[in-house]
């Protein structure tokens, strides 16, 4: 099967972070417009320190709510996947990873958006204290492995990248 040709791509308006872009596809001999979020890259990392989880309680102004997840945040431009899991990890929770794997990468909403999740293992950590960006709220929580997916789950919707990662860990290592 043929990927549609892009006839016309236009900006309708531009964020601090996002983009959204109207796209115009040619596929067959008819045209359909399709709104778009352009993100880019961001990563996810699942830290484990002494068989704990360090997940944080993260306010989000998207959904209006406190959150519990793993750490994350976005691929700057001229950054390398892995400098911004190190990064994110560092600036959210105070650790250094002394080994990082990557575990995946998703696609968490490819119907309107871009963006690609890296999601990492972090281990072997080190501390060097939290630096969190200006308007983070955010409280680290040290969680047992085995109770971090029903932590997460116990929010009544609750977030994806965090599940995903809590379960290809548990499958990895069972």
């Amino acid at each position: 099967m043929e990927i549609p040709e892009v006839i016309e791509e236009r900006r309708l308006c531009r964020g601090k972070r996002v983009a959204l872009v109207q796209r115009v596809y040619r596929i067959g001999n008819d045209f359909v417009a399709r709104d778009v979020v352009c993100f880019g890259q961001s990563v996810a990392v699942l830290a484990i320190k002494n068989n704990k989880v360090l997940l944080i309680k993260q306010f989000r102004p998207p959904i209006g709510r406190w959150i519990i997840e793993i750490p994350a945040g976005r691929v700057e431009p001229g950054e390398q996947p892995e400098q911004a899991a190190v990064r994110e990890l560092r600036e959210e929770v105070g650790y250094e990873p002394g080994r990082l794997t990557k575990i995946s990468s998703v696609y968490p909403s490819p119907g309107y958006s871009d963006e690609v999740i890296h999601i990492y293992l972090a281990t072997d950590l080190r501390y060097v204290g939290a630096s969190p960006e200006a308007g983070e709220l955010i409280e680290v929580i040290e969680v047992d492995m085995d109770r971090a997916l029903d932590i997460v789950l116990s929010e009544g919707v609750a977030d994806a990248k965090t599940v995903l990662a809590l379960t290809l860990f548990r499958m990895l290592t069972t």
